[in-house]
């Protein structure tokens, strides 16, 4: 038999060095991004993705089964991680808004029959809304249907350069009662650099007979104030708009705009309470901030493929801080919008359309 081979101390000692090493650095520099899960409260627990920048102080939580929306973003405030959605990672079933994030698709607001006005002289109450194409008349929630359903989760990793979610759903006979197209929808969810970015791709089926129409938007609702404690009032609003869209007092835009900027700074407490403001015409990417005094900032902004001409909403601005909650809604859309045919995408049978949203969070407490 051979004789077994040993290997010389000093080798089996550089080896060890390197193993401590390797070590010593791991502890050193852990990883900068990471992929975990949760749950949100409610009736049943809701599963979350979470997606964490341990350097950026930055948190996200996605809930597939919720419309595949954001959930959760938690930001470091000093020595903490403070929650920003309004009614983040909570389901409990409520009356009133139930905040977060949920996406709006294929409908912005509301839609209402052309006939409405004699609809309503004759007693019928419209909480829903509806829509004729080719001479069908079809069923359309408020803000659309793509947050009603479940979202499949079809990767998730963390690596070094960022941690990402990438979610998909498509059309359903469900969905071809209210809507009679086919499509597929994904969103990427990626954190890096300490800045969220939600992007959002819709694919028109290579089948359909016709163009698809849609508007899209996100009901992101903040807390106020960001910072437990303060005065909601004293937040502060900043977005550079130069006009408003106006609506009638059913929500309808009447095709009129005035001037509105708060490219100086609004502070909440005299912001319209629970009056939606549509805000259109940026000279450049639209931004909106909220800026709490205590020294937190959210930052958010949005690019789109494609933006259809006048009238367009680029934020809709709707909430009540001293309720706790206010929503700046990114819009690539109008409300009536599969009714009237404007503040529509089209996207030809086969086509793609994209949408990011940006979110950052800034502290000037350490």
């Amino acid at each position: 038999m051979a004789a077994s081979r040993k290997r010389p101390p000093r080798i089996r000692l550089c080896l060890a060095n390197a193993v401590i090493l390797m070590a010593l650095v791991a502890c050193a520099n852990p990883a900068r991004y990471e992929l975990d899960q949760g749950q949100a409260a409610g009736v049943e627990p809701v599963s979350l993705i979470i997606l964490r920048d341990t350097e950026a102080g930055v948190e996200a939580g996605i809930a597939p089964s919720r419309g595949g929306e954001l959930s959760s973003l938690r930001v470091r405030y000093g020595q903490e991680l403070l929650e920003t959605l309004y009614l983040g990672r909570d389901y409990t079933p409520r009356d009133g808004w139930t905040g977060k994030a949920p996406l709006l698709w294929p409908a912005t607001g509301r839609n209402f029959p052309a006939d409405l006005e004699e609809r309503r002289k004759a007693g019928e109450v419209f909480h829903g809304g509806a829509w004729e194409w080719q001479e069908r008349r079809y069923p359309m929630p408020i803000h659309g249907f793509a947050r009603d359903f479940a979202w499949r989760v079809q990767s998730s990793t963390a690596e070094q350069q960022g941690a990402r979610a990438l979610l998909v759903w498509g059309d359903t006979p469900e969905t071809r009662e209210m809507y009679p197209f086919g499509f597929e929808l994904a969103v990427e969810y990626e954190l890096a650099e300490g800045i969220l970015a939600i992007r959002y791709e819709v694919a028109a089926d290579t089948e359909n007979d016709d163009p698809m129409p849609f508007s899209i938007g996100n009901h992101i609702t903040f807390v106020t104030p960001l910072v437990p404690g303060g005065d909601p009032g004293k937040v502060v609003l900043v977005t550079p708009s130069q006009e408003e869209i106006l609506k009638t007092g059913y929500g309808i835009p009447t095709g009129e705009t005035r001037a509105r900027s708060h490219a100086d700074g609004i502070e909440l407490g005299d912001f319209e309470r629970r009056v939606a403001v549509s805000l259109t015409n940026y000279a450049a990417e639209p931004y909106v901030e909220l800026r709490d005094p205590a020294g937190l900032m959210i930052r958010m902004s949005h690019t789109a493929s494609e933006v259809p001409g006048p009238p367009i909403i680029l934020y809709n601005l709707w909430g009540d801080a001293p309720a706790g909650f206010f929503s700046p809604e990114p819009w690539v859309g109008l409300q009536n919008s599969l009714v009237s045919q404007q503040g529509l995408i089209r996207l030809d049978p086969g086509g793609r359309f994209h949408w990011t949203i940006r979110i950052e969070a800034a502290s000037s407490k350490t």
